[in-house]
């Protein structure tokens, strides 16, 4: 099959959170991202800015992330820099977002 270039802008892809629980364990809750396609220049670019601007270069949107309530949080830039303040949240968006670019495939 030949190789088709095409535009898309963004897409969704799976993104396992670990954050740590009492006794050395693990709790795993997962959400959809929607990534921005970026080429190697804007990539390059953004990974030389730190965390937060490659996340906000790279995070258009989500599905399935929810208060302690249980109420959907909306995507917004406001709600997308509170999360970024959670330390295991920014590891998680960026090793999903290097497993989908790098043809990691995606887990459950």
């Amino acid at each position: 099959m030949a190789f088709i270039l095409k535009k898309a802008a963004s897409y969704k892809w799976p993104v396992k959170v670990e954050t740590p629980v009492d006794g050395g364990k693990f709790e795993k809750q997962t959400f959809d991202a929607v990534f921005k396609k970026l080429g190697r220049t804007a990539f390059n670019l953004l990974v030389d800015k730190g965390d937060d601007a490659f996340i906000d270069g790279i995070l258009e949107g989500w599905d399935g992330i929810k208060d302690e309530d249980g109420k959907d949080i909306p995507f917004s830039q406001k709600a997308r820099k509170d999360l970024c303040d959670d330390s295991c949240f920014v590891k998680a968006v960026i090793r999903a977002y290097s497993d989908s670019v790098l043809g990691e495939p995606a887990k459950n």
